[in-house]
């Protein structure tokens, strides 16, 4: 029977009611673990990000956000002032009366028991301002070319090399910035090599050599890391330039730019070489902030930063009073300012840490091949190597040093145009930060979750923040907490607790509604929010949950080492992750950064540790067939001493240090570690050494070749097609039987996909240049099978649009077949309308798309889950967690407590078996919507696991802990109870709306409707609180015990009162509230709804407006007259439930 679909029975409520709160205010805890779950610390609230728009700030607006966040429950806030499009305010930033109104924020917030972080900079791109001098800001090496023939004497002014356009173009620069761009310039060095013939080049130079790095978030096709193969390719010797053929000239050049030389017989390139200024300025500061970032590899330059901005705010605004509380911490936000590849003392540091100097080499920066491609693609990859140490240590690393100084505690987010490793950079935080953005408005940053997580588990930082539900143009007031429910209960389970909310916008005006917006940009998360008065709810919840993910340690068995060099993003396999929104499976894994494993890592009792407490089962190794002789050296003295690793041997060094000698030895440890026919499976020490086979397989870069381009058939879709929507399905069948080893789906389309099978979603994707790769051999089952695919033609005119995929299925027998997108296919409208077949576009390389395959980088990094979840197996470790459902699940030990937070995915109820690897403890269900803690009575073991049967609401959340010596099991009781409807509430209702917004003081609804269903206009558009009440009487049939009241479906709020008690607030789902015993009369309960909608219906309103009639104020107005306007109001049925009977076996 399938059970997704049944009434079940849910959590007991959604608020501490106030009589459950008294009684638990005085109760004597036994357990500290309990008390503070209850009532979580004021350190486990969320923050936000509080933004100001360049100099529109008041003190009384400060304060009142202030008051606000406190009052709704939020911790810390995140201080940045920007320049995002607002007109400017009267407050001139880092003038006297800016500071005092800063020291006026930090001290209010140490008044009210708040944290404030501090940006690192003006703006959020990084570290600088106008006080940055252009030769203490980020600078590159350019050269200028000029050919010369010999014999001969050359004597003429080498033309002086130009600078790069800065990242984001000239545009960033104000004209005093243009004249320093365009003004620095300190000569380096002067070569002249014999020209070759025909020059080779390598691929891809402004990359490698760090001229650039595109932002990995938001730019398709941007490599997550840069590859370095054993045998990069070759190039005829006489196309290279030789480097004991380079001649220095560095000391005949005049400082006039003449260069006198008597050159030998023979063509000759002269390459003047030189420092310039990135130009990469503060964006996007306030205009008095708008300045040069300062130099990354010059730890003298950050000094001269934080004297000149983060010192001088200090001092002026003086020590907090109380620990803990105002100034707290120093933020670095994510890395924007592009990349730099030298400053005035990088040759000296190069030489210092790679042990030769990169003069000779210098040829290489402009693409061109020095000895050979191998030799000029390892002296890159120790120039970005070097460039990574400087910048962690004299300016990450050192910026944490000089906040300790100073008191402060350091968070970082290391991502997006990070030239660097990410996880490297980010083990220097106190605080790892991450982001991730709203579902359906923004860019799939998830990756950047999986890294900071992984980075606090393998460093021992108990905190793991992210920008939360940061969002694109288009989000607009829409987000509430019910609409972010499931995203945020899967950033929990993705190891994050502390969510800082993109975000509060400060509002300086104590009477404009909705008042200032941060540009288009974010959630609208601050006290002018219709809901605010609401949101504590929501914040109570998440503060629970925090406190308890930072308990104790993350449990893990899986580690997935990443490859050195950099930049490196850390992907881990797609299989071992599921769902558009990446859940993991039954094996869970921390990825860890070569640093980190080098100075962390050992082996006790055969697993991988870290001095904190960390523990893993499986070292897993990248397929890079490259590896320093360092770090292949700490892999062997692991296995040595216990380790199981899974991986493939490297061949050579990607580096020059040492070489060519640094090769031997790799190739001695491969040896050592593999055998020389590279077994299968080899004991060596204590430990055990399995290898990846499937890394020596053919790279399949065309995984789309069996595909056809598809569409609904209507016109020509691949010239021009309507905008919207379409729907495509396919169905196939696997035998009884047959088990799938692998299934990845490769898919992609003009404008977007979301991929569903068999009814559950795999992924999506919104850019047709990125073949997206999904693992969903877990969503396969024998018998039918079905792929399902919701294809969006974007923009509001006709445009090309098309849909490709291939599903590669491989099964446990060595047999696969590919699924491929072709006519077979049949699509719709609508998912009511008629399926009819698709029409066949064409090959995959067709106009106007031209895919040409998969890149190198798109090849997973990593050995399929299911090889790494059968040598676990092997090892008798079970799963750590398991159902028959899909569910999100998190595993933290806290001592001898084990804590699972698990959630049901799906906005529909689940009966599903869970099973927890945990044995002779008591299970409980710990609700962090209410704060109760209770046994859970029906519970068998098995194979080193505890199974539970869970009935759990749409989208329900909760801890299942075990802590204490397990009882008797209950067979013949339930779980969870299930709640049944007695009598309905259907009115009428005296409903009384706020006149200031629009809507009548008192109307008769005789039912429950939408309000934007009703004929007055004053309700149609009415945006903000509306009171719903009622009379009702209890059924005289209904037994004492505990009640419920079901408000069935809300737009998008409500706080209730029964009886003048108030039963709490319903924010999500099922939109249920517990009723205290006793509470409810015979005849005459009196019910009071307050529900809150969103703004958009009133703005809706006002833009047909004049100015001078609208109600509303913002700085944002993205609607329209015939904008659609939002479902709003109790839309119940609002119903009367109490248990069925005594509890039930689920």
């Amino acid at each position: 029977m399938n059970m997704r679909n049944q009434g079940c029975p849910g959590r007991a409520g959604l608020a501490l009611l106030l009589l459950l709160a008294a009684s638990l205010a005085s109760a004597e805890f036994t357990d500290p673990l309990e008390e503070a779950f209850v009532s979580p610390p004021d350190s486990a609230r969320p923050w936000v990000y509080w933004f100001f728009m360049d100099g529109n700030l008041t003190r009384e607006g400060i304060t009142a956000d202030l008051e606000a966040m406190k009052a709704a429950g939020i911790g810390g806030a995140i201080y940045m002032e920007v320049d995002v499009g607002v007109e400017r305010g009267p407050v001139e930033f880092m003038g006297p009366q800016w500071q005092e109104m800063l020291g006026h924020a930090f001290a209010e917030a140490d008044r009210l028991g708040l944290e404030i972080a501090l940006a690192a900079g003006p703006g959020w791109c990084g570290t600088g301002g106008p006080w940055v001098k252009p030769e203490q800001s980020m600078q590159h090496l350019v050269a200028s070319e000029t050919p010369f023939t010999g014999p001969g004497r050359f004597d003429a002014v080498l033309p002086q090399p130009k600078p790069r356009t800065p990242y984001f173009g000239e545009g960033t620069l104000t004209p005093e910035l243009r004249k320093l761009w365009e003004g620095f310039y300190e000569d380096v060095a002067v070569l002249a090599f014999p020209a070759p013939a025909e020059g080779a080049r390598i691929a891809d130079p402004d990359e490698k050599a760090l001229y650039r790095r595109d932002p990995y978030s938001s730019m398709p096709g941007v490599k997550p890391f840069l590859t370095a193969p054993a045998d990069p390719g070759t190039a005829p010797a006489d196309q290279c330039v030789p480097q004991d053929g380079v001649v220095d000239l560095t000391a005949m050049l005049a400082k006039d730019g003449r260069l006198v030389w008597d050159a030998p017989e023979g063509a000759w390139t002269i390459l003047r070489f030189g420092r310039t200024i990135t130009g990469q300025t503060t964006r996007p500061a306030p205009l008095p902030g708008l300045g040069l970032e300062s130099d990354k590899f010059d730890p003298a330059a950050l000094d001269a930063h934080f004297a000149a901005y983060i010192e001088t705010l200090m001092d002026h605004a003086g020590a907090p009073k109380n620990p803990g509380r105002g100034l707290t911490t120093l933020h670095f936000d994510s890395w924007e300012m592009g990349a730099q590849n030298w400053s005035a003392d990088f040759a000296a540091a190069f030489e210092k840490s790679r042990g030769y100097p990169p003069l000779r080499f210098l040829p290489a920066l402009t693409g061109r091949v020095v000895d050979s491609v191998e030799v000029t693609e390892r002296f890159l990859w120790d120039l970005r190597q070097a460039a990574q140490e400087l910048v962690i240590e004299n300016h990450v690393g050192r910026l944490r040093g000089l906040a300790a100084k100073r008191g402060l505690a350091f968070s970082s987010e290391p991502y997006d145009l990070n030239p660097c490793s990410n996880m490297e950079m980010g083990a220097v935080a106190d605080v790892p930060m991450c982001e991730f953005w709203s579902k359906g408005f923004g860019f799939s940053t998830e990756f950047s979750c999986i890294e900071a997580a992984s980075t606090a588990h393998t460093t021992g930082k108990a905190v793991v923040a992210a920008e939360a539900f940061t969002a694109a143009p288009g989000e607009d007031w829409r987000q509430h907490p019910a609409s972010m429910k499931a995203q945020g209960d899967w950033a929990l389970c993705a190891g994050i607790n502390r969510f800082a909310f993109h975000r509060y916008q400060a509002q300086p005006w104590l009477d404009r509604f909705p008042g200032m917006s941060m540009g288009p940009y974010g959630v609208h998360w601050e006290r002018t929010q219709t809901w605010w008065g609401m949101a504590g709810a929501y914040h109570r919840y998440l503060a629970r949950c925090q406190h308890l993910l930072r308990r104790g340690l993350f449990v893990a068995d899986i580690l997935y080492l990443a490859p050195e060099g950099a930049p490196h993003v850390f992907r881990p396999p797609s299989s071992a992750l599921t769902g558009d929104l990446p859940d993991r499976r039954g094996y869970n894994f921390d990825g860890c950064a070569p640093g980190v494993f080098l100075e962390r890592a050992a082996v006790e009792d055969g697993r991988i540790v870290f001095p904190d407490g960390m523990s893993y089962r499986l070292l897993v190794l990248p397929r890079f067939d490259t590896m320093t002789p360092r770090l292949l050296r700490k892999i062997a003295e692991m296995v040595e001493n216990g380790a199981t690793v899974i991986g493939a041997p490297p061949r050579k060094s990607p580096s020059l240090v040492d070489y060519p000698q640094c090769d031997a030895e790799v190739n001695g440890l491969a040896v050592r570690l593999w055998g020389g026919a590279s077994e299968a499976e080899r004991a060596v020490g204590k430990g055990r050494v399995l290898l990846d086979a499937a890394a020596f397989q053919p790279f399949e870069e065309k995984p789309l070749a069996a595909a056809r381009w598809i569409w609904h058939a209507e016109g020509s879709p691949a010239v021009a097609a309507p905008a919207g929507k379409r729907l495509f399905r396919h169905a196939f069948e696997i035998e009884a039987g047959a088990v799938v080893q692998s299934a990845r789906a490769f898919m992609t389309a003009d404008n977007s996909f979301e991929l569903f099978v068999n009814g559950r979603s795999a992924g999506t994707g919104n850019n047709f240049n990125v073949t997206q790769v999904m693992e969903v051999g877990t969503l396969l089952q024998s018998g039918a099978n079905y792929l399902e695919v919701a294809a969006g033609n974007g923009d509001d005119n006709p445009n090309p649009a098309g849909l490709i995929g291939a599903l590669h299925l491989v099964l446990a027998d060595g047999s696969a077949r590919v699924i491929a997108t072709n006519g077979d296919w049949i699509s719709a409208r609508e998912e009511d309308g008629a399926w009819t077949p698709v029409m066949d576009l064409g090959p995959q390389d067709m106009a106007p798309w031209n895919l040409k395959g998969l890149a190198p980088w798109q090849r997973e990094l990593y050995p399929d889950y299911d090889t790494t979840a059968r040598v676990l197996s092997g090892m008798g470790v079970p799963t750590d967690f398991s159902s028959c459902h899909r569910m999100r699940y998190i595993h933290r030990r806290d001592g001898d407590a084990d804590l699972y937070f698990i959630a049901n995915p799906e906005e529909s109820p689940l009966l599903v078996d869970c099973r927890f690897r945990v044995t002779g403890r008591q299970p409980e269900w710990w609700d962090p919507m209410t704060g109760e803690r209770r046994d859970l009575p029906n519970f068998t073991e098995a194979d080193g696991r505890t199974s539970l049967l869970m009935r759990l609401d749409p989208l329900q959340s909760g801890f299942v802990v075990f802590r204490r010596p397990a009882g008797t099991p209950s067979p013949d009781v339930g779980n969870f109870t299930k709640p049944v409807p007695r009598i309905t509430l259907a009115g009428p209702w005296q409903v009384s709306f706020d006149p200031k917004w629009g809507g009548p003081e008192k109307v008769t609804f005789d039912k429950l409707e939408d309000w934007i269903q009703r004929p007055e206009q004053g309700i149609k558009h009415y945006s903000g609180k509306a009171v719903y009440r009622t009379v009702f009487d209890r059924p005289s049939d209904t037994a004492e015990g505990p009640a419920f009241l079901s408000l069935g479906s809300v737009k998008n709020m409500a706080s209730v009162r029964l009886n003048g008690t108030d039963l709490g607030v319903a924010w999500c789902m099922p939109w249920r509230l517990e009723i205290p015993e006793g509470l409810l009369r015979p005849q005459g309960n009196e019910l009071e709804i307050t529900v809150a909608n969103l703004w958009i219906n009133r703005l809706i309103g006002d833009s047909a407006l004049p100015k001078r009639k609208r109600l509303t104020w913002s700085t944002l107005t993205p609607f329209r007259p015939d904008s659609p306007l939002e479902p709003s109001g109790l839309l119940g049925p609002v119903s009367l439930m109490t248990e069925k009977g005594a509890q039930e076996p689920n």
